[in-house]
């Protein structure tokens, strides 16, 4: 199975860079591709096609452990927003790419957001134990 992981987040934002750590975590593999990204763009969706899972991983303030789960289907909301989430770019795979895999989001508890490049130790801990979870559910 090929697999595609996607990280998000500002490295120079503590704790929102942890996602990237994570990939760091994970052992290499010739099925495996990964992406480091600032924050989420449509493009990601052409990319997506050739992929039987693609998982997005990224920092939670409101989570108190990591967790993978499938991700739902998008709901549209406001346009005001430069936002975009996991669930929006899956569909734009769907529709646009012909993507039929499965999606996952990785979501890793993040509490420090403070202008710093080091990961708090909570965040230290987090990426360990998403990295554990995503290699017993992957």
């Amino acid at each position: 199975m090929r697999s595609l992981f996607i990280s998000c987040g500002n490295t120079l934002r503590c704790d929102d860079g942890v996602a990237h750590r994570v990939l760091e975590l994970l052992p290499a593999a010739a099925e495996r591709e990964v992406r480091s990204v600032h924050q989420l763009t449509p493009e990601l969706a052409a990319e997506m096609a050739g992929f039987d899972v693609v998982v997005f991983v990224d920092a939670d303030a409101a989570s108190l452990r990591p967790a993978v789960e499938p991700i739902g289907a998008w709901a549209p909301r406001s346009p005001l927003t430069h936002v975009t989430e996991p669930a929006e770019i899956v569909a734009l795979a769907r529709a646009l790419f012909g993507f039929t895999g499965e999606a996952l989001m990785c979501r890793i508890p993040a509490r420090d957001f403070r202008f710093d490049d080091d990961l708090s130790e909570v965040g230290i801990e987090s990426a360990q134990m998403a990295a554990d979870e995503l290699r017993k559910s992957i």
